[in-house]
């Protein structure tokens, strides 16, 4: 959504977005943020009756609370608005479908017209005729060019909308399959991947899916603050995005939650590459904004599964996160694989 308010405007909701975030439980993140900006701007009356509520009865919004109500107040929405797009454009193609019919059935007269005009001149028998013969034919002529001029001038306006919708289309597209934090596929974007691959014929068979949990994330984000809880959901998310290649495609869940899905692998490479990021991680530090290094580790725990005839991406993810329950049964900072794997 394009938000309008002018400069003035958008820093007294900045001020009043910011006082009402700081008392949540939740990370300071564009998320959040969005939330509680339409909320203030008041351009969000459904959104805003459930934060009210939540207001009055003080109780905070959680991580999960931020990813389900964005999920359903704002993403929603956003993808409603996406199908008003996709309508809009249908019936621009329609109009232009119809106006080039048009044109096609004047012509078809044009011609018919043309031909009993030589029928007409062949059959004249003096000069008077042929004048009245050609003075009509003039007539026909203006009224084609007239009825030609108007499609082609209907045609290119149209055209030009096309153009423009088509550009908010992907954006809007773009913008509702992404993660506003880490810039990777949201829950939604992972799931039109796999749709994708249906769609073309393709199955989950011989698909592995990475799924990875920081491990005592809510303990980072509480001891450290949120800004360093969101330095270390982009790190993780960059080290994941340059880990894959091809067709591979990494996503955030939500919360503390990332996948990997990736094309034609084996439960050992995949397996291989979950040890690579994970170690990866691991041996990372990072700074607070007081410059002051994180004390310890941070690490991931990762369920590891791949995909079986018939499977679905829930039926993958449920054996996946089968895996990752026992990494963090085993200690956390682990590989795990799906029950039955080598």
């Amino acid at each position: 959504m394009r938000y309008s308010e002018n400069r003035e405007r958008s820093a007294e909701l900045l001020r009043l977005t910011l006082e009402l975030m700081g008392r949540q439980s939740a990370s300071l993140h564009p998320m959040s943020y969005a939330l509680w900006y339409e909320h203030v701007a008041g351009i969000n009356p459904s959104l805003s009756k459930v934060l009210e509520s939540r207001l009055q009865t003080n109780q905070p919004l959680s991580e999960d609370d931020v990813y389900e109500l964005h999920s359903r107040y704002i993403v929603a929405r956003d993808l409603e608005a996406l199908e008003r797009l996709q309508r809009k454009l249908r019936d621009l193609l329609e109009e232009a479908a119809e106006a080039t019919a048009g044109a096609v059935e004047n012509t078809g007269q044009y011609s018919v017209t043309l031909e009993e005009t030589r029928s007409r001149l062949a059959g004249a028998v003096d000069l008077e005729s042929v004048h009245s013969v050609i003075a009509e034919l003039v007539q026909e002529t203006a009224r084609m060019h007239s009825a030609t001029q108007t499609v082609t001038e209907t045609l290119d306006a149209r055209t030009e909308e096309v153009r423009a919708l088509t550009r908010q289309l992907e954006q809007a597209q773009t913008e509702a399959m992404l993660d506003p934090l880490t810039g990777l596929k949201n829950r939604r974007g992972l799931e039109r991947s796999v749709e994708d691959l249906s769609s073309a014929d393709e199955t989950l068979v011989g698909t592995a899916l990475l799924l990875a949990d920081i491990d005592h994330f809510k303990e980072i984000n509480d001891a450290h603050g949120h800004l360093l809880g969101d330095k270390v959901l982009r790190s993780t998310a960059h080290m994941l995005q340059s880990n894959i290649k091809g067709r591979d495609l990494a996503a955030r869940l939500g919360g503390d939650e990332f996948a990997v899905l990736l094309k034609r692998t084996t439960i050992e490479g995949a397996c291989i590459l979950a040890q690579q990021i994970r170690s990866a991680i691991a041996a990372g530090r990072f700074r607070g904004i007081d410059g002051r290094e994180l004390p310890g580790t941070v690490s991931l725990s990762v369920g590891v599964a791949v995909g079986r005839a018939g499977d679905t991406l829930e039926s993958l993810l449920a054996r996946a996160d089968a895996a990752l329950y026992e990494a963090k049964r085993k200690g956390r900072n682990r590989v795990a694989t799906e029950a039955g794997a080598a």
